[in-house]
C-alpha cells in the first residue's frame, strides 16, 4: 500500500506553514530585526485589537499561556508593547503597542509584504482568495 504523503493536503499545509515560518524567520534576521515570526505576529495581532487583555492573546496565537507570555515579555523587553493592568479585572492586564511598535510595523509591514508576494507567484487574485477562503473553512471546522 502506497500512501503518497507528500501529496495530501494535511502535509502540504504543515509544510507551506513551516516554510513561511521559515522565510520570515530569515527575513527578520536578515535585517537585524529582533523579532520571531510568532512575535511579529502577536505584535500585529495587539496592534489590530487595540488593547486586548493577556487571556484574547492566548486565543488569538492558538498557543498555551505561558508561551504568549513569553512573547509579550520579549515585545514589552524590545518596547515594541506595554502591559497595564486592566482596571475591569485587577488579576488581569492589556497589551498595548508602543509608539515604537507602530513604528515598527510601518517600517517592516510593507516591505515584508512585498517579499511575500513572491511566495505567490504563478497565482493570480482569484487563485489566492480561493485558498484563503478554503484554509479559513478547514480552520473553521478544526476549531469546532
Amino acid at each position: 500500500m502506497q500512501y503518497n504523503l507528500e501529496e495530501s493536503a494535511g502535509f502540504l499545509i504543515y509544510r507551506v506553514g513551516r516554510l513561511l515560518r521559515f522565510r520570515a524567520a530569515q527575513y527578520f534576521r536578515d535585517r537585524n530585526i529582533g523579532l520571531s515570526p510568532e512575535q511579529w505576529g502577536l505584535l500585529l495581532q495587539i496592534a489590530e485589537k487595540g488593547e486586548p487583555a493577556m487571556s484574547d492573546l492566548v486565543d488569538i496565537a492558538l498557543s498555551d499561556h505561558p508561551n504568549v507570555t513569553r512573547l509579550v515579555n520579549g515585545l514589552v523587553r524590545m518596547g515594541y508593547a506595554a502591559r497595564t493592568q486592566n482596571p475591569e479585572d485587577k488579576r488581569s492586564h492589556l497589551i498595548s503597542v508602543t509608539v515604537e511598535g507602530t513604528a515598527l510595523i510601518k517600517d517592516v509591514y510593507p516591505d515584508l509584504t512585498e517579499a511575500k508576494a513572491d511566495f505567490f507567484e504563478g497565482l493570480d487574485q482569484r487563485d489566492v482568495t480561493d485558498l484563503v477562503r478554503s484554509l479559513r473553512i478547514v480552520m473553521g471546522n478544526l476549531v469546532g
